[in-house]
């Protein structure tokens, strides 16, 4: 595969790896941030607690497609574009279910399949935009 400046792969492979995995750790950290806040707890916390559901749905689609998009990007070595896309959706729906599953255990979080579906939703449409990317 050829790359070209600008297109972003020229980005070293460490720093890209880095970017998806800080961006994998926001998603965790707002995953399992408790649902309900506590007097004592920080502004965080009472952000993700009083976050709207339909705002938190949406939230879902677009984290998720960036979260794609960032491992079709961060995968560029796998020179099999069909194999890079599958697994980077295959990471994304997978750390979506898993969190989703996780967040049955935090206080004031409910995971639903809705919101598993809702994250591979999210990834498919992260597909997408690498695609029309060309990354």
């Amino acid at each position: 595969m050829a790359y070209h400046p600008g297109d972003g792969m020229n980005v070293p492979i460490g720093l890209r790896w880095l970017v998806t995995g800080a961006f994998v750790a926001l998603v965790v950290i707002l995953s399992v941030t408790p649902g309900h806040g506590k007097s004592d707890d920080s502004g965080f916390v009472w952000l993700v607690a009083v976050t709207p559901p339909t705002v938190q749905k949406v939230l879902h689609l677009i984290v998720y497609a960036m979260l794609a998009a960032l491992w079709v990007w961060t995968l560029a070595g796998i020179e099999s574009r069909p194999l890079r896309f599958a697994v980077a959706f295959i990471l994304t729906a997978g750390i979506g279910g898993i969190l989703e599953w996780y967040q049955t255990q935090v206080p004031g979080r409910f995971g639903t399949l809705g919101d598993v579906l809702l994250n591979a939703l999210g990834a498919a449409g992260g597909l997408l935009l690498a695609a029309a990317l060309a990354l």
